[in-house]
């Protein structure tokens, strides 16, 4: 299984890989909203684990467009600048789940175990628009 973590801290992307590979998860990792759209146009993975906060676009500008191009793909949105109105921001533009800064990572890695079988439909032939 493929998981995308998309963060402009490179310390927090060490600490993302790190995590997830102890888990066994094969990770990629970029560092721009612009760099995972480049990203996606070649490998689209099983999941996406995505910060709000990015020099560019941000996190929830890059909801829309992965909803709208590879509708199913669940994505997680880490933030350290939350609260509950963003949460629902979140979720109504397509985060399958909202995780607030700090966290804990048995936490995440519950909810990346939880959602990985959702980028496995996701990825199905037939069952994604990447027109």
């Amino acid at each position: 299984m493929v998981v995308m973590v998309v963060d402009d801290d490179a310390d927090m992307r060490a600490l993302l890989r790190d995590m997830l590979t102890l888990d066994r998860l094969d990770v990629r990792e970029e560092a721009s909203g612009e760099l995972l759209v480049e990203a996606l146009e070649k490998e689209v993975p099983d999941l996406i684990v995505m910060d709000k906060e990015m020099p560019g676009p941000s996190g929830l500008d890059l909801l829309s467009y992965i909803a709208r191009r590879h509708r199913g793909l669940p994505v997680i949105l880490i933030t350290a600048f939350g609260g509950s109105a963003v949460r629902d921001e979140a979720l109504r533009l397509g985060a399958v789940a909202y995780i607030e800064k700090p966290f804990s990572t048995d936490a995440l890695l519950q909810q990346v175990r939880r959602l990985l079988p959702l980028g496995r439909v996701a990825c199905a032939p037939g069952t994604r628009d990447d027109s």
